[in-house]
């Protein structure tokens, strides 16, 4: 069978669009951007609450105690050590490790460019984190003055990483030129937009080098229980026991804390959000303006088609089934290209965007959705329209 014929029995819908070719790819061009529009701004959302959980999620714990002034996980509040040794109290609670976090400013390797660095500090002789690098290294950490780095950080910290891999060490200075400390390992734990890397310290060093820690001020309180089913009992104790002065969560619920944070408290979500909702708009706009174009073009055939006794319904169902083209040839282009930029995005940020099927799912019901929704509107004009008065 040729080609042509192949054309010809195609529905009624592809007929009407190929007739047009240039307005048929411009009308792609624009409702593919609107997608890739729609994907990069979800893409960058999910990919930012991901970094920003990163560091929850790899605790080596059952519940996390945390201060009520701790808003994010950007900027802790301390707490006294004693608060979290009074967990020794119940039986079922197996360890307890005293965490250290904050940002430390360093001097870029090889530049005089400052570098946020997030610090993390515990006693190397328990595992406080779930990431084997830094449990395979940890004696190297019991000397003051080491830590290991995340190689997974931004580029904004100059080549640390490949200084380790050709030297197997390379000293970091504080910015303000104070102090110089040694890092000796690599891990990979991910990238945070509240810092550019990631170094993982004994407590000893990660007091010695930030001045706003204070030993026996704490910013996590990690809880190990003996018996994983006795955790939620183990949790209504603790919160009885502190009262409000601690938060006691377990991991999953920190995480969501935090996420909710991003979302509902600053303006992460809504500008994200008002991304999204933009891109929306002008796919909207961009199939609207093909499909209005296209019934007042062809306003004589469809009135034909009523006069023939084909009902609104019929017709609204063809200029549908042209939206919905017009959606699906633009959706699959724009997913392999967002496909490629989160790839390119992940390489040179550090932060983690990948493709999935909710992704995938959530655009393309938006792209169809707007599709149909515009023709909706766009056939408005052929309800009322008179055969006699056409013609």
């Amino acid at each position: 069978m040729s080609r042509s014929n192949i054309f010809n029995d195609l529905p009624l819908a592809w007929l009407q669009l190929k007739r047009q070719p240039v307005k048929y790819l411009v009308a792609i061009a624009g409702i593919g951007f609107a997608a890739l529009l729609m994907y990069m701004q979800i893409g960058f959302q999910s990919g930012l609450l991901t970094s920003s959980t990163t560091f929850y999620a790899a605790l080596d714990a059952d519940l996390v105690l945390i201060s009520p002034k701790t808003v994010s996980s950007g900027s802790f509040s301390q707490f006294p050590q004693s608060q979290l040794f009074r967990a020794n109290g119940y039986e079922e609670v197996d360890t307890v490790i005293p965490m250290y976090v904050t940002n430390i400013v360093a001097q870029e390797l090889g530049g005089q460019k400052p570098t946020s660095l997030r610090i993390i500090g515990y006693d190397p002789d328990v595992t406080a984190l779930n990431v084997d690098a830094i449990n395979e290294q940890s004696t190297d950490l019991k000397i003051t003055g080491y830590a290991l780095f995340d190689t997974e950080g931004n580029s904004r910290t100059g080549p640390v990483a490949q200084a380790i891999e050709e030297n197997g060490y390379q000293f970091l200075t504080l910015y303000n030129l104070s102090q110089t400390f040694r890092t000796v390992g690599l891990f990979g734990l991910g990238s945070t937009f509240a810092a550019d890397s990631n170094i993982v310290t004994s407590s000893g060093t990660a007091i010695q080098l930030a001045d706003q820690l204070n030993f026996g001020e704490i910013s996590l309180g990690l809880i190990k229980v003996k018996n994983k089913k006795s955790i939620p009992q183990v949790q209504r104790n603790l919160k009885e026991l502190y009262d409000g002065e601690i938060q006691v969560l377990t991991k999953d619920e920190l995480i969501a804390q935090e996420q909710n944070y991003w979302n509902t408290s600053s303006s992460f979500g809504v500008v994200f959000g008002f991304g999204t909702f933009m891109g929306v708009i002008v796919g909207g706009v961009m199939v609207y303006q093909v499909l209005y174009t296209d019934v007042t073009d062809h306003l004589k055939e469809y009135a034909t088609l009523k006069a023939m006794g084909f009902s609104n319904q019929f017709i609204l169902g063809i200029v549908i089934q042209e939206a919905i083209l017009l959606g699906v040839s633009s959706f699959i282009p724009s997913t392999l290209v967002s496909a490629g930029m989160y790839a390119f995005l992940t390489s040179a940020s550090g932060i983690s965007i990948q493709m999935t099927h909710q992704k995938i799912g959530l655009v393309g019901a938006l792209t169809v959705g707007i599709c149909a929704a515009s023709a909706a509107i766009a056939v408005n004009k052929l309800r009322d329209a008179d055969p006699a008065s056409v013609f």
